[in-house]
């Protein structure tokens, strides 16, 4: 799973699933949280932040009375943020949730991924050189192209891989015009 958050709330135990914040209904019309035992909890901050959305701050009205608050909060009561993102990271992790979501992304782990760790390990990138969108975009299609002819390259070598029609032709012209300046270069000096 691509999702950090996914993969520890599989590993959480059941009581603890329970009263996790994914289980909490969020009502956009009046704007609460819907805990699992069906009490509200209503929105009490907001949280501006730099450059991102606001976190917005629920807090539950009626958790001093819970009868499993143990279970829920070890807090006074219980409190649950919304990124403003929120809606997106749900919708997302319902994709991966389902059936088809796991195949795709069983797909991916194989094609893509491998890339981006050859990307950084093998080439030593473990981050940009470069700063600004522009020219870190620039330094990543170059990292791109570089990682594509060596798989090309390692492709020919091995045989698995032949090189189509005029693009065979190219090559020759350009192996042939190759040798005849070598050969010009090595008859220049003897």
């Amino acid at each position: 799973m691509p999702d950090n958050f996914l993969e520890s709330l599989d590993e959480k135990e059941e009581n603890e699933k329970r009263y996790h914040k994914s289980n909490f209904r969020y009502d956009e019309v009046r704007d609460t949280y819907i805990c699992p035992e069906g009490k509200e909890l209503k929105r009490c901050a907001e949280q501006k932040r730099e450059g991102k959305p606001s976190l917005l701050l629920y807090r539950g009205e009626s958790c001093r009375e819970c009868a499993v608050k143990e279970r829920c909060t070890t807090g006074e009561v219980r409190t649950v943020s919304r990124d403003g993102r929120e809606p997106l990271l749900e919708a997302m992790r319902d994709k991966l949730r389902s059936e088809e979501g796991r195949q795709i992304y069983k797909k991916r782990a194989y094609t893509v991924e491998p890339v981006f760790g050859q990307l950084k390990w093998d080439g030593r990138k473990l981050s940009m050189d470069l700063r600004g969108l522009v020219k870190v975009r620039g330094e990543f299609l170059l990292m791109c192209l570089v990682h594509n002819v060596k798989k090309i390259v390692t492709k020919v070598l091995e045989g698995t891989v032949g090189l189509l029609g005029k693009y065979n032709k190219l090559i020759k012209e350009a192996l042939w015009s190759y040798r005849e300046e070598q050969l010009t270069l090595v008859g220049a000096e003897a």
